[in-house]
């Protein structure tokens, strides 16, 4: 019997998502620029030409990856925080969120949030919504607004949200690197420490 419209939708569907999961693996692991797609190919188990009929090459498949699995993973981590409340109980929920899925079973929590806080590194790739600079730029709103309301300390705003970024990632790329079982995630209250007066 032959297959309808969509049953071809849903194979489709299907391949174009396994080879995002090897992608999202490589990437991770390696970086965008030691990704070899022989790699992603055999790891998605399908041939070269299938990835090209997808993806015209390894930069679009790297936007791919990013407007398909991080960018709605980060937003859906998220959508529950009010952002009206003061900064520091905004800052304090986002970290909890971020602490809760970099220290959780399943890898692929951290492997999403490393490659978000890795996507500045791309200076040549344009990410939908400007990822690129998103994280940054609003933690550095968050931060300022903090030390408005009298909370954060007087530090540098960029080199407090430089801390704290380069923190949560350390965070994560040790979770990838040492695995569930012996990764130790500090307390968020431990974290916040270093914006309060």
């Amino acid at each position: 019997m032959p297959k309808t419209k969509e049953q071809f939708e849903q194979i489709r569907n299907e391949r174009i998502n396994q080879i995002l999961q090897s992608a999202l693996y490589h990437f991770v692991m390696k970086g965008y620029d030691a990704v070899n797609l022989d790699e992603v190919t055999k790891d998605a188990n399908c041939s070269h030409g299938l990835l090209y009929h997808y993806f015209k090459g390894k930069d679009e498949l790297y936007l791919a990856t990013i407007n398909n699995i991080v960018v709605p993973y980060m937003a859906n981590m998220i959508k529950e925080i009010d952002f009206n409340q003061k900064s520091k109980f905004v800052l304090h929920d986002v970290l909890v969120a971020a602490l809760k899925k970099i220290k959780s079973v399943d890898d692929k929590n951290s492997w999403i949030i490393y490659l978000y806080l890795n996507i500045h590194l791309q200076k040549n790739l344009f990410v939908k919504g400007n990822e690129k600079t998103q994280s940054f730029n609003e933690l550095l709103s968050l931060i300022k607004r903090g030390q408005e309301e009298g909370d954060f300390n007087s530090h540098i705003p960029e080199e407090l949200a430089i801390s704290l970024l380069s923190t949560i990632k350390g965070l994560a790329y040790t979770r990838i690197h040492i695995g569930y079982k012996r990764f130790r995630c500090p307390n968020s209250d431990i974290i916040m420490r270093m914006l309060y007066k």
